[in-house]
């Protein structure tokens, strides 16, 4: 996707919305379309919902678009703990708010394994789920609660601005935090005007300071789900037709590495291949890397 073609995309922006769940505000941008089926987009860990800017206008031309800040996230508030149940509940909220009967469910990394928990818990909920480069686990899953973050220590914090900066990772300027954007897991990102426009969008002022603005803490503050079974027998058990995008140079399924190659075989043995599309040249953050070929798969299995 050339600069041109990037800013002619962003002359669809979506507008912005939101909702409350549990206490907490959720954000949302939306670029409608009457009478069409609608589409939730879902962010990966610590990114947000502008990540999808560049591809939302084409998905538009035939669907009804919505991206979600999971709370946590983008300009969704913080929250004191979060669970798999919540951002269920979050993810259905914004769907109903958008006026969507049985959304179809577009999902990336660690969203892609939220979406999965929300379709399986709320059956019916999703009429599709297209998971992007998201490892579906073989391993039974942890019923153990995660130690939830703790404050920090008074006296640490009680000093000089810049310990309370280094504290909270807060910058003296936009450019700052700029500088230190980086996308997890690391790799080049070929397309710098997509990755300029996202990092922009991941900053936001506090006082005099600008910091990120994705909870720092939010993996320590995950109440895992008790009950829940691994993330192979869970597609199977979810109603929701189910396809798969991922990125051929993805370090989770690159079939250069055991992990990559079992992780390959466990999407290969539960998806039908049909539903599976490969991104050449492409790494985890497929649509960063690809966002022209990601358009094409996606609207390829989202109108199937």
């Amino acid at each position: 996707m050339t600069p041109d073609e990037f800013k002619h995309a962003l002359t669809n922006e979506g507008a912005p919305f939101q909702t409350s769940v549990a206490g907490a505000r959720v954000a949302f941008r939306r670029w409608p379309k009457v009478g069409a089926q609608g589409v939730l987009l879902i962010h990966g860990h610590a990114a947000h919902a502008r990540w999808w800017d560049h591809l939302a206008p084409a998905l538009n031309t035939v669907f009804d678009v919505s991206a979600i800040d999971l709370s946590g996230s983008g300009d969704s508030d913080h929250r004191d703990f979060y669970s798999s149940s919540l951002f269920a509940t979050e993810m259905m909220q914004v769907s109903l708010e958008a006026g969507y009967a049985a959304p179809i469910v577009i999902a990336h990394s660690f969203g892609g394994t939220l979406a999965r928990m929300a379709c399986y818990l709320n059956p019916g909920w999703a009429q599709k789920l297209i998971l992007i480069d998201s490892v579906i686990s073989s391993a039974p899953s942890s019923s153990k609660k995660p130690a939830l973050s703790k404050p920090p220590n008074d006296k640490r914090s009680a000093g000089s601005d810049r310990t309370l900066r280094k504290l909270q990772r807060r910058y003296k300027s936009p450019e700052a935090a700029l500088r230190r954007f980086r996308v997890r897991p690391r790799q080049s990102i070929e397309h710098g005007h997509i990755e300029r426009h996202v990092a922009r969008h991941s900053i936001k002022r506090i006082g005099d300071d600008y910091q990120f603005k994705f909870d720092r803490d939010l993996l320590k503050k995950f109440l895992a789900t008790p009950g829940l079974p691994r993330g192979s027998e869970m597609i199977q058990g979810i109603e929701a037709n189910i396809c798969f995008v991922y990125g051929q140079r993805s370090q989770f399924f690159t079939s250069e590495t055991l992990m990559g190659r079992q992780n390959l075989e466990t999407i290969t043995d539960l998806i039908a291949p049909d539903r599976i599309i490969a991104i050449e040249d492409a790494a985890h953050h497929v649509f960063l890397d690809q966002p022209n070929a990601t358009i094409e798969a996606l609207l390829r299995l989202a109108s199937r």
